[in-house]
């Protein structure tokens, strides 16, 4: 196994691996190493849907998207990603955002998997939202601690491009998370931040959580690691240190992945202030 890290903390590429055969002590390393960085990335990996589970529970409870219509019919804890089918469509770039913030126990970690990569476009950015909170003035840091940010899968002026049923929408609207909070092993903390999902800041009208958003937004994308996928590639990250995106592609060129993830136990999957 051979370790290097992209950025100060962030994005650990670990190679010379197979994730389907990791024995209990490399599977104990590899995690170590993406808690340390938030994002691991592992090259030239071939997964069957099996393996991607069976890869995802060995580190935690097994996620299931929230939107079950678009997950495998075989697999509902793996979601089909592709710019070629109408079920989990995938075109054009994809907003910052932290994956399933709407929900009382956001997912702990996703894991996609990269199978057919456009030639030009389709990168995805995390950034570190642990080391935006430490950059943050005195000042602003102090006024984040403590706060408090409505999350809601429809958020004015943002379109799904996978509509949620009215039952789901009812459901996860109005989820109150901290501003800030801490990590659930580590003695670390980070901005909670999902631009896509975030509706209001603490008892702000909708335009001043706006306004509020972009101050912080302006620190969050100094800290960026940016992945030009090629395929075989596996990323897993941190969705209580980071949030991500993805870039726009052209419409010919077709882009497929695979996803899963994992929850932390249930008595740490509510977010909890710093």
């Amino acid at each position: 196994m051979q370790s290097t890290v992209l950025k100060k903390d962030f994005a650990v590429r670990i190679e010379g691996i197979d994730l389907k055969s990791l024995d209990d002590k490399e599977l104990a390393e590899v995690k170590q190493l993406w808690m340390e960085n938030k994002v691991a990335i592992f090259p030239d990996q071939e997964l069957e849907d099996d393996d991607m589970t069976r890869f995802a529970e060995r580190l935690g409870p097994i996620f299931v998207h929230v939107q079950a219509q678009l997950t495998s019919s075989d697999h509902e804890e793996v979601m089909y990603m592709s710019s070629e089918n109408k079920k989990a469509p995938v075109a054009g770039d994809l907003a910052w955002h932290t994956d399933q913030s709407y929900t009382k126990g956001p997912v702990f970690a996703t894991v996609l998997y990269g199978i057919t990569i456009p030639e030009n476009g389709g990168e995805t950015l995390f950034a570190d939202l642990a080391a935006t909170y430490e950059s943050l003035p005195n000042d602003l840091r102090a006024k984040v601690d403590g706060m408090t940010a409505c999350y809601s899968p429809i958020k004015n002026g943002r379109d799904r491009r996978a509509p949620m049923t009215p039952e789901q929408v009812a459901e996860l609207s109005g989820i109150i998370h901290p501003l800030v909070r801490k990590h659930p092993y580590l003695d670390r903390k980070a901005l909670y931040l999902s631009p896509n999902h975030l509706t209001t800041i603490g008892d702000m009208s909708e335009e001043d959580s706006e306004d509020f958003l972009s101050d912080l937004m302006e620190y969050a994308t100094q800290h960026v690691y940016v992945h030009h996928w090629t395929p075989g590639d596996v990323i897993m990250w941190d969705n209580t240190q980071v949030m991500h995106k993805r870039n726009s592609f052209p419409s010919a060129e077709p882009r497929f992945h695979k996803r899963t993830g994992f929850h932390l136990p249930l008595e740490l999957r509510t977010p909890v202030f710093s």
